[in-house]
């Protein structure tokens, strides 16, 4: 995990368990990540991702087991895209989870550049190449029984290599349940909601491509393709299926508007059937696409250059936008607001 540090939001290490807590470096509804230590550290061991949960919802043992179980899962997954978990458990009754520290930002980070308010979309063969590679991560994870549940850009790392990381399977679960007990949940994600979880449906792995392709389209345009102004109005277009008008592509990349406009099907049984599916399908347009927008390789390394100027440009700064601190909110609502669909 990565969050960007910045020296306002930097307390006293601390110890928590086995671990030192460095600093906070993100936080959110439902949890808080530091970057930790191990307590019995060695020379040139690598620093550390801590996310725990935040005491209102830690308190309530059903939810505190229920992320425990929830990220466990984690543990079967073996996918480079999929940030491994390394250790779990609870100390003083405060479930947490460990993960690699890696360096790169969130993609929420990479698209808000230095402007929440005003984001900057990837090119478009690296918004393909990067939906591949988080297609492939969540096409493992399928295989093993595990939806995603939150697939957005807050939840999807971009290394300083350029490469796609897949964070925080399991919090939506968690989360579903904490807006009917705590009046607390998912917020400022309703852009990324498909309509199977609106309606309270069982899910799949389509229910994470469908968020995936929302995603997508959004690095390239630079807003999600049923955003609207507020969550009722969002909620209503992914209802209707009636996705925002967007311009043509290039014809080098005109494969990929069908691509994805069956990953936003509303029906399931409409989208593509597996991430592997999407995978090769987008792959396919960016192998016809190379000759003029460069390979995977250099479409990562390009995208790494921008990455590597983001963290330049907030790592020193002093105050630091919600997004941009890690935070899994992308505008604010109240509480009473986060209380109307379940995510999970």
């Amino acid at each position: 995990m990565n969050p960007v540090h910045s020296p306002a939001f930097t307390p006293p290490s601390v110890i928590f368990g086995d671990y030192l807590l460095l600093h906070r470096a993100g936080f959110g509804g439902m949890a808080e990540v530091y970057r930790a230590q191990r307590r019995n550290r060695k020379p040139g061991d690598p620093d550390l991702a801590l996310k725990r949960l935040l005491p209102h919802i830690a308190e309530d043992p059903t939810l505190a087991r229920l992320y425990l179980r929830e990220v466990e899962a984690l543990r079967r997954i073996d996918h480079p895209v999929v940030v491994r978990l390394i250790d779990s458990g609870e100390v003083h009754g405060v479930p947490f989870v460990v993960m690699p520290w890696l360096g790169g930002l969130s993609l929420r980070q990479v698209l808000a550049g230095s402007d929440p308010d005003r984001p900057v979309p990837l090119e478009v063969g690296q918004a393909l190449d990067l939906a591949a590679q988080v297609a492939d991560g969540l096409h493992a994870a399928h295989l093993m029984g595990v939806v995603h549940r939150d697939v957005s850009p807050s939840n999807i790392l971009v290394t300083e290599d350029g490469e796609a990381r897949l964070i925080d399977f399991g919090i939506a679960r968690v989360a579903g349940l904490a807006q009917t007990t705590h009046g607390q949940g998912l917020r400022g994600k309703w852009a990324y909601a498909t309509p199977e979880q609106i309606a309270g449906q069982a899910l799949d792995g389509r229910t994470d491509l469908f968020a995936l392709g929302s995603v997508a389209v959004e690095c390239i345009l630079g807003r999600a393709p049923f955003a609207q102004d507020d969550r009722e109005a969002t909620l209503a277009r992914i209802q209707s299926a009636e996705i925002a008008r967007w311009p043509q592509f290039s014809p080098e990349f005109a494969g990929a508007d069908p691509i994805l406009r069956t990953m936003l099907a509303h029906d399931l049984e409409a989208r593509l059937p597996d991430g592997q599916a999407v995978a090769a399908a987008l792959r396919q347009v960016l192998n016809n696409a190379a000759e003029l927008h460069g390979s995977s390789s250099e479409l990562q390394t390009n995208l790494a250059q921008r990455v590597r100027r983001g963290l330049k440009a907030w790592v020193s700064t002093e105050i630091m936008p919600a997004e941009l601190r890690g935070e899994d909110v992308t505008r604010p609502e109240t509480d009473a607001d986060a209380t109307e669909v379940r995510m999970a």
